[in-house]
């Protein structure tokens, strides 16, 4: 549709419809007229010849009864003279024609015949009929004239539909003015509406639309105004979020994530991470605050170091910082800067309140672009564990890089599987070693992969307890085994890590548990003496908090390395579990009789049942079993499975 036209007008309709009912209604009007006035004239001819005919019919009886038949011709002709309408007439009498006139011939003439009987003077007996012949001449020029008058009163109405029309055009006119200028409306060009004086139905519409364009003219100014603060504050607030994106908000330096545009961005690079030592003892020391402090002054003094563009400095983490140069140096030189680095930072003091301290940190560096931040954190912690100030990751470091990449992708696999929830406990019968019956199980992690198959916690656990995962990994234990032994007869074994432990979170999330599913008289605690037990006193709290609510207390690979006798003495323990290593060559190796015996010994004299790990086979079975141990557990016995057997004995 072109710009200010109107594609269906409204007025073109109203009249094409109006002239179109009008039409139909004339025709219809014309036709039907028409036909009731040919039906009524012809009625009123016939009419007319009856009455003619009555008005003879007595003195033609009379004559025709008296046998006076030239009177009757007589009569007959006196009426044709004086009746142009009848053309003829005929009387006819016991069969025989008593008299007759007809004027002319009637071929060509339109008429119609009617019969009359004729009766004895005062009688009801027919003596004869009388035929006349009428003519529809006069009918004829009624009718001509009668649709003249009304083809004039029908062409006078459709002279006044057609006035009408006009007028409605004219009427309507404006509307179509005001929806052209509708059409054309702008904001930024008002209209003005010629028709806003009438008094009547259009001025009202005309004053009504400006009313309407002035508070869309006001409304458009302060949404103009309001879009205009918006758009300042979007601009505000993109520039917040791209310092956020890419500005580190304590030190003011660039982040991780401008670093690494930074890599992608350049060819060639050396990229240095400096990580200060035992940064969190500061925090503890002086506090979150003082430490925040701390940081932003080494950023400070870190950056007063250098006056050129390169190299540029970020803050990558907490402690964490990094040098970029945009270019690959030669380690000679690398390791002549970082002895210079060093010193400075060595130089450096910082004070918090009254105390004056300086920062120890440990340098990590990458020499190339591929996989820059991953090799200069691999060189990072290679210096660590080797004490050094500082290494250059080099083309031997693959190794570490590999495995560096594979906890990477066992720390994915584990989320997954928690999201998944395909950490599940498998478990492992603990026999008695006279009556070879289960006295309960011991519930050992396992991950589902993606195939269905159980993965065993040595591949995984190590890496979790890196991870931070490895406190939800106990959670899913506690839960599931719980919920799994509510309303078995069994008792079952839970392995506890001095760090599970000393996580308060953790240790009453497990009483919770223990009290939801009841389960305090058969559970079991199994701490993994192993790692050693340092917090001696928080352990030892806890165990004793444990025994008091009902549970078991268990010491889990005694003997292994260096064991402590005294944890014999003064923990409240049930059970004491020898560790695989003493039994694995127990029928062979004489030393590890005599510690298991002793073990063995001391453990009855304190009331303590012991249990031997990694029993796999008849000859260790016997051995242990002669040597005293109450229980054992291993693959001779069961592996452990998804699924407990009911039947437990003591």
């Amino acid at each position: 549709m072109a710009k200010g036209t109107i594609k269906r007008s409204l007025t073109k309709r109203i009249l094409f419809y109006f002239l179109l009912v009008s039409t139909t209604l004339i025709v219809a009007i014309f036709f039907a007229f028409e036909e009731a006035g040919k039906v009524a004239f012809k009625n009123m001819e016939r009419e007319k010849a009856q009455v003619v005919m009555k008005a003879i019919t007595p003195s033609i009886a009379m004559n025709l009864y008296l046998g006076f038949t030239h009177k009757i011709q007589q009569i007959l002709d006196d009426i044709l003279k004086r009746q142009r309408s009848i053309l003829g007439i005929t009387v006819v009498s016991n069969g025989r024609v008593i008299a007759s006139k007809i004027k002319g011939s009637t071929k060509e003439k339109d008429y119609f015949i009617l019969t009359e009987p004729i009766y004895k003077p005062n009688s009801k007996e027919i003596i004869g009929r009388m035929h006349v012949i009428y003519s529809y001449e006069h009918y004829n020029e009624l009718i001509a004239k009668y649709e003249k008058l009304l083809l004039i009163f029908l062409a006078g109405i459709a002279i006044l539909l057609f006035l009408f029309s006009v007028y409605l055009d004219q009427l309507l006119a404006p509307l179509q003015r005001i929806a052209l200028k509708l059409n054309n409306y702008s904001h930024k060009k008002p209209l003005r509406f010629e028709f806003a004086k009438r008094e009547d139905e259009i001025g009202a519409i005309s004053r009504a639309l400006e009313q309407m364009q002035n508070k869309i003219l006001d409304y458009n100014k302060r949404q103009e105004l309001y879009h205009k603060m918006l758009e300042q504050e979007v601009q505000e607030k993109t520039r917040e979020l791209r310092e956020r994106l890419y500005i580190d908000p304590l030190t003011g330096l660039a982040n991780r994530t401008k670093l690494q545009e930074d890599l992608e961005r350049l060819q060639e690079v050396t990229l240095v991470i400096i990580n200060i030592d035992d940064f969190k003892e500061i925090n503890d020391l002086f506090g979150h605050k003082s430490g925040d402090q701390i940081l932003k002054t080494f950023a400070a003094k870190l950056q007063g170091l250098f006056s050129t563009n390169y190299p540029k400095i970020y803050r990558l983490s907490g402690d964490e910082f990094a040098l970029l140069f945009n270019r690959t140096m030669e380690p000679p030189d690398v390791e002549r800067f970082l002895q210079l680095l060093m010193e400075q930072i060595d130089r450096m003091v910082f004070l918090s309140g009254d105390k004056e301290f300086s920062l120890r940190t440990t340098i990590g560096v990458s020499l190339t672009k591929e996989g820059a931040l991953e090799k200069a954190d691999i060189a990072l912690k290679k210096a660590r564990e080797l004490g050094k100030p500082f290494e250059i990751y080099n083309i031997d470091d693959r190794k570490v890089e590999e495995q560096y990449k594979r906890n990477i992708e066992w720390i994915k696999r584990l989320k997954k599987a928690i999201e998944l929830d395909r950490i599940v406990p498998y478990f492992q019968p603990i026999v008695n070693l006279q009556t070879l019956q289960p006295k309960g199980y011991e519930a050992l992690i396992r991950l589902i992969d993606e195939q269905g198959y159980p993965v065993a916690p040595g591949e995984f656990l190590a890496i979790a307890k890196k991870s931070r995962l490895y406190s939800h990994l106990t959670k899913i234990m506690i839960e599931k085994s719980c919920a799994y032994f509510q309303e078995s007869p069994c008792s079952f074994s839970l392995n506890l890590s001095i760090e599970d432990i000393l996580n308060p979170e953790l240790t009453r999330y497990l009483e919770t548990s223990i009290r939801r599913y009841g389960v305090s008289q058969r559970i079991v605690l199994e701490v993994v003496e192993s790692e050693g037990i340092d917090n001696y006193a928080i352990v030892s709290d806890f165990l004793f908090r444990m025994k008091e609510l009902g549970c078991q207390i268990a010491i889990d690979d005694f003997g292994s390395g260096y064991s402590n006798f005294e944890h014999i003495l003064n923990l409240p323990l049930d059970y004491i579990k020898i560790d695989g290593s003493l039994v694995r060559n127990i029928e062979e190796d004489y030393n590890s009789q005599i510690i298991v015996s002793a073990i063995v010994e001391l453990a009855k004299k304190k009331g303590i049942k012991t249990i031997s790990e990694f029993v796999s086979s008849q000859a260790i079975f016997e051995r242990v079993r002669a040597l005293g141990v109450d229980y054992g557990q291993g693959f001779y016995f069961a592996k452990p499975q998804p699924f407990v057997d009911e039947s437990c004995g003591s």
